[in-house]
């Protein structure tokens, strides 16, 4: 992905104090985007891309120091929503949680690893919680940066979102493509009927991990609506490998409830569906 920063000549920096500020990091890169909520408009999204094969030692230096040398990074928001994105996320049936066992339910999926610090958020739309690791030491730096602010992982906007905005009586199959993993959901009325996340090397795993959610499931690839989101679109070869197999595809579109600057537009609308749908979240 290309690095941008799109801002609107309406942004005022002596207003940030009244903006609310998300943010979307991983070992690939960082992006951000400001909301001004007395207008309901997305004034500021920006994108930075980290070197390939980056290690999380010298993520946390790299992501310190572009926050210090970056202008609207170094303001004081309303509010400031963190997203990491990372596979190491699960999710438990309210009726099964307990704040004082998420170590062991996050170790249901994945291992803790020692840096680690485990966070967990109820989902808006559904009975269940999402329970995430992000490393302690990246938290504690954006913590520091941003004070008040509220972790996530990138599970919960993708799920909300496909809750949220699609009431389908048949079901749905939704794809959240990050840099080498995805996010898969099927709703139904509502309803979530099936989550999970895979890591992929080329076009052919997340091809393959598609089709199989369809045959596992029973899904007709005639007939099954697929939604996408992230970092694919209609250009790549991944989207002319994909209308081979599945009929319906479409992109997520961004959320209805703000407006949007129109220096955004040079950016497919998808890609960044979670960092928007982020503020939707509770």
């Amino acid at each position: 992905m290309q690095e941008f920063a799109f801002v609107d000549e309406t942004l005022d920096l002596n207003l940030t104090l009244s903006y609310k500020l998300s943010i979307q990091v991983s070992l690939s890169g960082l992006s951000f985007s400001i909301l001004d909520p007395v207008r309901n408009k997305f004034i500021a999204l920006s994108h930075k891309n980290f070197e390939k094969n980056l290690l999380l030692d010298d993520l946390q230096s790299i992501v310190e120091n572009y926050i210090d040398n970056n202008e609207l990074l170094n303001k004081e928001y309303k509010s400031t929503r963190i997203i990491w994105q990372s596979i190491k996320s699960t999710l438990i049936p309210e009726k099964y949680f307990d704040d004082k066992n998420l170590k062991k339910h996050f170790e249901i999926n994945h291992k803790l690893d020692d840096l680690d610090e485990i966070h967990f958020k109820k989902l808006k739309y559904s009975d269940s919680y999402s329970v995430f690791a992000i490393p302690n030491q990246l938290a504690g730096i954006l913590s520091r940066k941003f004070k008040g602010a509220s972790f996530y992982n990138q599970q919960i906007p993708f799920t909300n979102t496909v809750l949220f905005k699609h009431h389908s009586e048949s079901k749905k199959i939704f794809v959240n493509i990050n840099v080498d993993f995805i996010d898969i959901a099927i709703s139904q009325k509502g309803k979530l009927q099936f989550y999970n996340a895979f890591n992929f090397k080329t076009d052919n795993d997340i091809l393959y991990f598609i089709i199989n959610v369809y045959e596992q499931q029973d899904l007709n690839t005639e007939l099954t609506e697929l939604v996408i989101s992230g970092i694919k679109d209609k250009k790549s070869e991944f989207y002319t490998m994909l209308t081979d197999f599945i009929a319906h595809i479409k992109f997520e579109k961004l959320p209805d409830e703000f407006t949007y600057s129109y220096t955004f537009g040079k950016i497919p609308e998808h890609t960044f569906s979670n960092l928007f749908n982020l503020q939707l979240c509770e």
